[in-house]
């Protein structure tokens, strides 16, 4: 297959919509040709933060082809047709700024923190490269090699996360979050530059875009810029993304992986329901004080009475993020020292949780839960990069930016007793699948013989 270019024409493709301003300060436009664009003015420092936000991650891959969407975080710095390679972070990092990129299941971002000065070239740069990436077979050898080692040195080389990657494809029988992002190395082994010329063409287009400019920056003037460079490129059919309703299981499920680890790691997952506005607010807002509740801190109910009080296990935590699309794997796990077994640690798990859904928290309790939620929130705004972050999830996702301070509300609204309900019916071990890892026992030596 040829190599992929998209020609920015000098035709007007693109006009924006009227722009919207909504309650939690977003202005919005929306170009003709499917690019998004929000903005949150902040002029308290001359810094702005540019995020490019693309509808595209694991989840968009196909079998055996896994792998395919975080491959794009490194080639995007590989040179287009315009800019070198490592001709773009030299540039951002002359400006001042810095710049990265990361990849998610449900989303691929690129993001770069500038003087606000530099803002409108830092968005033509990032047009440029995101229409004319050149996509060279020796550049894709390479960074398939740093790929595969980054690979090894993440997972396979760590044996917890190793046990949770097996532990999720287990989970899991049809959502494709059953999948590592960073692909299957039997995956990562027989990807070609065919593989990624052709997953550049279905996805890399303008209506997988979303722009995100937090900062010290002129609304009106960013949707010019947006409008110059990014609502000019070529409109594309945008495909359907995979998001299939994962069936309810049958009964509990349980493997067993044994891996040179130090010590035992006994974890179980449970599918969740994300959050959707207006549908199931206090539902999910409930799992997320529920979550913290248990592992929210060293005073925690899982640290509190497994590791301090009964000396179960040596660590614990618990896990569970809203913000995604179709579920969430809910996670709780327990790290087990010397003399600490994984059949003890599972019973006084199961008895806490089944205490949790028959005694309502504490008064005291719920309300500190909730206080810690809402300030990390609002603390986290204090970062231009998490608002953005925050900003450019809730877009991807498809649960839209502007009801970000909806979920506020409702944390502020769970009550006692819907964390009991919670456990009544969600955490619960006939829906759970059960990981342990077993550390791997050395071979026994033979008796040396005697003379």
């Amino acid at each position: 297959m040829h190599r992929l270019i998209i020609l920015i024409t000098g035709l007007l493709l693109a006009s924006t919509l009227a722009p919207t301003l909504n309650a939690a300060g977003l202005q919005q436009a929306e170009f003709k040709n499917g690019v998004k664009l929000i903005v949150e003015e902040d002029h308290s420092a001359p810094v702005a933060m540019v995020q490019i936000w693309l509808k595209v991650g694991g989840r968009d891959e196909v079998p055996g082809k896994t792998g395919l969407a975080h491959v794009f975080e490194h080639m995007m710095f590989k040179g287009s047709k315009k800019l070198a390679p490592g001709e773009f972070s030299k540039r951002i990092s002359a400006m001042g700024g810095n710049d990265n990129a990361f990849t998610s299941t449900d989303y691929t971002a690129y993001f770069e923190t500038v003087p606000a000065s530099q803002v409108n070239r830092v968005l033509h740069m990032e047009a440029e490269r995101f229409a004319n990436l050149k996509l060279r077979d020796s550049d894709f050898q390479k960074e398939i090699k740093v790929i595969m080692e980054e690979r090894r040195m993440r997972t396979e080389d760590d044996p917890n996360s190793r046990m949770f990657e097996e532990l999720s494809a287990v989970s899991l029988r049809l959502h494709p979050y059953r999948n590592p992002v960073i692909g299957w190395m039997q995956d990562l082994k027989r990807l070609t530059i065919k593989d990624v010329r052709t997953f550049y063409k279905k996805h890399y287009i303008p209506g997988s875009v979303t722009v995100v400019v937090v900062g010290d920056v002129d609304f009106r003037k960013v949707r010019q810029t947006v409008k110059r460079t990014f609502g000019r490129i070529k409109q594309r059919p945008v495909p359907e993304r995979f998001n299939p309703v994962e069936p309810e299981s049958y009964g509990p499920k349980r493997i067993n992986v044994t891996l040179p680890a130090q010590l035992p790691l006994f974890a179980l997952t449970l599918t969740m329901p994300v959050w959707k506005p207006g549908v199931n607010d206090s539902a999910c807002a409930a799992i997320a004080v529920a979550t913290q509740i248990l592992a929210g801190g060293r005073s925690a109910e899982l640290t509190k009475t497994l590791v301090d009080r009964q000396r179960k296990a040596f660590s614990v935590g618990a896990g569970y993020d809203p913000f995604g699309m179709g579920l969430d794997l809910w996670y709780v796990y327990g790290v087990l020292g010397p003399k600490q077994t994984p059949e003890a640690f599972e019973s006084a798990l199961w008895t806490l949780m089944r205490k949790m859904e028959n005694s309502p928290p504490a008064e005291a309790t719920l309300a500190a839960a909730k206080r810690q939620m809402i300030a990390a929130e609002v603390f986290a705004r204090d970062s231009l990069y998490l608002r953005a972050k925050h900003i450019g999830t809730l877009e991807t996702v498809g649960i839209g930016a502007a009801h970000q301070d909806e979920w506020l509300d409702a944390i502020r609204r769970v009550a006692a007793a819907d964390i009991q309900h919670v456990f009544k019916k969600w955490i619960r071990a006939e829906r759970a699948t059960t990981g342990l890892l077993l550390p791997e026992q050395a071979p026994e030596k033979a008796p040396e013989k005697k003379s």
